[in-house]
């Protein structure tokens, strides 16, 4: 491990401002991840999801650059990211109509073919029903359940109260499984 690679976002956010792409570099290793994630469970499609994450680090390498001059360094880039990532997502819907058919989850195998169907079919049912909720709810169950973030880091990329994370992750719950017993047909847990 290099010095740059132990270095924290706020050094590496202005060594990248000032055009070190090596610095950049690392800040797209740690949060590529993620930010994929994140962008997968919002358009459900493999390549829509790239493109869209690429786009994301492309603007915000783009806004570092131009900002350095005006010394507008960025405070908070996990934030700055899933802002990006999330408009860049309203774009796409506003350019196209929803994606109707997702891609399926990748899935441990199983036993029988009958249980390989049955958990992709659940996959899918739980993605499209994810989909389906309002946005905020999209938004918490990803971050909290999906990328596995903290109340604390949920909130400051909701731009939150903790409190308030805690709440709404507790209703987005209780839709997500009052929609998934009606489309299962059964209790859901």
């Amino acid at each position: 491990m290099n010095r740059l690679e132990k270095m924290p976002d706020a050094s590496l956010i202005k060594s990248a401002a000032k055009g070190d792409k090596q610095a950049f570099g690392l800040l797209y290793q740690r949060y590529l991840n993620e930010i994929y994630r994140f962008v997968f469970y919002k358009v459900g499609n493999i390549d829509v999801a790239e493109d869209i994450t690429e786009d994301t680090f492309v603007r915000t390498w783009e806004w570092l650059i131009r900002s350095h001059d005006n010394k507008r360094l960025i405070k908070n880039l996990r934030a700055w990211l899933y802002q990006t990532a999330y408009n860049l997502v309203i774009d796409h819907y506003r350019k196209r109509k929803p994606v109707q058919f997702i891609e399926k989850l990748t899935h441990s195998k199983k036993a029988s073919p009958e249980e390989i169907t049955e958990d992709k079919d659940l996959s899918q049912v739980l993605m499209e029903t994810i989909r389906s909720l309002k946005p905020e709810f999209q938004q918490i169950i990803i971050l909290r359940f999906i990328n596995e973030l903290s109340h604390e880091q949920t909130a400051s990329i909701m731009k939150i109260s903790t409190s308030y994370s805690r709440v709404l992750q507790y209703r987005a719950l209780k839709k997500l499984e009052a929609d998934l017993t009606k489309k299962v047909g059964r209790h859901v847990e």
